[in-house]
Parts: C-alpha cells; structure tokens; sequence
C-alpha cells in the first residue's frame, strides 16, 4: 500500500500499528476511511480516488 501511495505522490506516509484489523487512511489529518465502518479493506482505486490522485 505504500508503494501505491507514493507512486500517487502521495509524500507524507505513516503506518502505525492498531488495533487488530485496524485500516485508516487520513489525509491531512482527516479521516476519509476507517474499516471500522465498512467492515472491509480499501481498493486500491478508492485509496486512490481518498488521496485526490
């Protein structure tokens, strides 16, 4: 995931150990996915499409 996101120009990436099954991606210090919500991890094309490629 974090080769995808730097290939997006995605700069500012920061992996931090959660809870079990814990996915976040903020951007900009806002929150734009939580798994917890959606029961599910990300496609790469929402990642995309949260960090504004």
């Amino acid at each position: 995931m974090r080769d995808s996101l730097q290939k997006l120009g995605a700069a500012d990436i920061e992996l931090r150990i959660g809870r079990s099954g814990q996915f976040d991606v903020t951007v900009d210090g806002t929150l734009k996915y939580t798994r917890s919500k959606t029961g599910r991890f990300p496609t790469d094309d929402e990642v995309e499409d949260l960090v504004g490629a």
